[in-house]
């Protein structure tokens, strides 16, 4: 069974099935860190013989996706929000696939937190949002997302630099004083200084939440940037930075990850809902709306436009 795991850093129970009961068989590392459940608590045990922890216990969700496998259906999504022994609820996206003969079979069950991203979604169609990142534990900036105007800054470059590079000198050892006394108390802060890009700062007004495993351990913290104005008098264009009336041209590949976010949000639309009504991978929806493809075979662009109300060339521009 490693074989399954050594192929994915995602959280991963495999589960086999019989007529009458479904037993865990296997999980990954990663999912006794996201959950917090230990080998022994699961191993061998019928999923429905598991205890439920909370409002929205994990296992009976399972229980349901694994049991609509079929032979013509070999594969089931879910989104919920589950609660774990020791932590609070997290948001996840699940996936189960049938990897053997359906009529004794062996699903692979994969889970993906992703409440940060949920938490950043929920702030975004709250608040005018300029931007969204994550701070990992390495101190480095991944996932930057842009909202209503693109970053015009290059953004392999940004992820490049740790976290202290964002922060003019003057005020990093408050910010990281901060940022440590927020992880210690598992609480969302607001944070004033002074954000340095390159050659450029600004006065940045941001919100930062935590976020951990069901084991305990500090996995991230996400960030809205809620205002940017240029410090010294710098002009907004001459920094390269979008302006209130900036606008994403239609059919630039560049931008259409940004505005299939947008639209998505707009629809409060999940990757999960988009990718049940499309019946594309959850995994290609997934690149799309993070920019990894940057422009998907024309079927699948009509699928996703057609659901979401648009034409392809809104997003993506003419495909000929």
């Amino acid at each position: 069974m490693m074989n399954f795991f050594a192929h994915s850093s995602d959280a991963v129970i495999i589960v086999r099935c019989n007529s009458d009961s479904r037993i865990i068989h296997a999980c990954s590392s990663a999912f006794h860190i996201m959950t917090g459940f230990g080998a022994d608590e699961l191993i061998g045990r019928e999923l429905a013989s598991l205890p439920a922890h909370g409002a929205s216990p994990l296992w009976p969700i399972i229980d349901r996706l694994c049991s609509s496998i079929t032979p013509e259906s070999r594969e089931a999504y879910a989104e919920s929000y589950f609660t774990w022994p020791h932590s609070e609820p997290q948001f996840c996206e699940l996936h189960a696939k049938c990897v053997s003969d359906p009529n004794n079979a062996v699903l692979m069950v994969t889970i993906r937190d992703r409440s940060e991203h949920k938490w950043i979604e929920d702030q975004v169609c709250e608040r005018r949002i300029v931007a969204s990142m994550l701070l990992t534990t390495a101190d480095t900036i991944v996932g930057m997302r842009h909202y209503h105007t693109p970053i015009q800054y290059d953004r392999l470059e940004l992820s490049r630099l740790k976290c202290d590079q964002f922060v003019v000198e003057q005020d990093r050892a408050r910010v990281r004083e901060q940022l440590l006394a927020l992880r210690a108390s598992r609480e969302t802060g607001e944070f004033r200084f002074l954000l340095q890009l390159f050659q450029d700062r600004f006065h940045t007004h941001s919100i930062v939440k935590p976020f951990y495993n069901g084991d305990g351990s500090y996995r991230c913290c996400a960030i809205v940037v809620l205002e940017m104005e240029p410090a010294d008098g710098t002009d907004m264009a001459q920094a390269d930075m979008p302006t209130a009336n900036s606008s994403v041209s239609a059919g630039d590949p560049a931008d259409a990850s940004f505005k299939l976010r947008l639209l998505m949000l707009e629809k409060r639309m999940s990757v999960t809902q988009l990718a049940e009504n499309t019946k594309i991978s959850l995994t290609t929806i997934s690149n799309i709306r993070n920019g990894k493809i940057k422009r998907p075979h024309r079927l699948t662009a009509k699928l996703i436009a057609d659901e979401l109300g648009v034409s392809m060339n809104d997003l993506w521009g003419p495909y000929h």
